[in-house]
């Protein structure tokens, strides 16, 4: 991306997300979750997109002093947010950051030619705002001292 240019979702969602079926186990969406470090799953019924599932709907589903693998006769399906937030590839990110802040949504589906085609999430932006800020104030010797 030129230095000047403002960065859509293409430049900065991770491409080619895991996802899950919504006939799937909530335990396999955890483990699913746990094995690839994420908080974030698209469900998809075929290539159809069907919702998304993220790790707070899991503790949701979990009872005081039970573990999630009580909830054996759950799937993803009775947990999904129907409804996910989706947005194009060559869509601008300001106003998708400023969506996700005033929906305080942890993620965004992102869609090419109404396909999958990657996520974003709050760790995402937060990755990105880090190069940012690297990128604009370089770090300074001086700086390393706390005063």
């Amino acid at each position: 991306m030129k230095k000047n240019q403002r960065p859509n979702m293409l430049s900065v969602m991770t491409p080619f997300p895991y996802f899950i079926g919504p006939n799937a186990s909530l335990e396999q969406a955890k483990q699913m979750m746990d094995e690839h470090q994420i908080h974030h799953l698209p469900v998809l019924d075929d290539s159809d997109i069907v919702g998304l599932i993220s790790w707070r709907d899991l503790l949701r589903a979990v009872r005081f002093g039970e573990k999630l693998s009580d909830q054996k006769d759950m799937v993803v399906s009775d947990l999904v947010t129907h409804r996910p937030y989706m947005v194009d590839v060559g869509d601008p990110l300001v106003p998708v950051l400023d969506a996700m802040v005033e929906s305080r949504l942890g993620s965004a589906i992102i869609l090419k030619e109404g396909e999958l085609a990657g996520i974003f999430t709050s760790r995402d932006a937060m990755r990105h705002f880090a190069v940012f800020l690297r990128e604009a104030y370089p770090a300074n010797n001086d700086d390393d001292d706390v005063a």
